[in-house]
């Protein structure tokens, strides 16, 4: 409307959208209701499906989309599905999943001429904060409270790449949990109570009948170690820096993944050998 509105505080959380592939514009796009609509129907049918990406959101799809007896062809870039974040090993695992329910998985392959569902990940929507001078680095830069570049104007959710006082880094996750519980964090900030975002962010994912359950920032580790077999129902994949605790991908596992949360955010040690040992509970390092 053009009219101007005086504040003392602002809070920008324009959230994010689907990053989108060139040439795809009549490929559906997650980010929308009208979109799930529009794949429950395909599904509901029991369309053929082509997805670009192997990520959570194009495997979930497949999976339920195998569940409804579609056939299903997933093309991925990468050598595995989820390959940045799980790794090689639990990528491939993955994979076999996957194959073993009957989808045609293409991996290190380029993005078909034409496709029904495009899951290549979530680009921030700074436009505003790019207009308005704020520093932007693959999302509004905002420390612990989520303070911006500018005096008197925050930032929440997954617009913001913020600093995390765990990993001394900042980071950006996309999942909703970790955007509406640091948002959270940025609106006591703003009512004036200093109490930094310190929770390990923790998502699932439901594929088939495997539940994974991933604690971490998708941050770089130099070795894994393995609780239980892998590929062997229940197990969990914890991923180590420098021999502290970065993250854990549970699978079947929730309870594991729960207590190595737990013993993150208390910036407790564990030995590479507590964790592949199954008889090893993890509570007895918070004691």
């Amino acid at each position: 409307s053009g009219k101007t509105i005086g504040w003392d505080l602002m809070c920008i959380a324009t959230g994010s959208d689907a990053r989108k592939l060139a040439g795809f514009d009549r490929a559906l796009y997650l980010r929308e209701l009208r979109s799930a609509d529009r794949l429950r129907a395909l599904l509901d049918r029991g369309s053929r499906l082509d997805i670009v990406g192997a990520g959570f959101i194009g495997c979930e799809v497949a999976a339920v989309a195998r569940q409804k007896g579609c056939e299903v062809r997933v093309h991925e870039a990468l050598a595995q599905p989820l390959l940045r974040v799980l790794g090689p090993e639990v990528g491939a695992y993955i994979a076999r999943l996957h194959r073993e329910h009957g989808v045609d998985l293409r991996l290190e392959v380029e993005s078909p001429p034409a496709a029904d569902l495009v899951a290549v990940g979530s680009v921030p929507r700074t436009q505003l904060a790019e207009r308005a001078g704020l520093a932007v680095d693959r999302g509004i830069v905002v420390d612990e409270l989520g303070r911006t570049s500018a005096e008197g104007v925050f930032a929440a959710g997954d617009v913001t790449r913020f600093f995390h006082p765990l990993f001394e880094t900042r980071i950006r996750v996309e999942h909703f949990q970790t955007a509406q519980r640091q948002g959270f964090i940025v609106g006591r900030a703003m009512a004036g109570k200093d109490e930094p975002y310190r929770e390990v962010p923790w998502f699932w994912s439901d594929q088939y009948d495997l539940n994974l359950q991933y604690a971490g920032a998708g941050l770089p580790w130099d070795e894994t170690v393995t609780r239980g077999a892998m590929g062997r129902l229940p197990f969990t994949v914890f991923y180590m820096q420098s021999g502290t605790l970065v993250a854990a991908a549970g699978f079947n596992d929730h309870h594991t993944v729960a207590r190595a949360r737990r013993v993150m955010e208390a910036r407790k040690m564990v030995s590479a050998q507590q964790l592949a040992d199954p008889n090893f509970d993890l509570r007895r390092v918070l004691a």
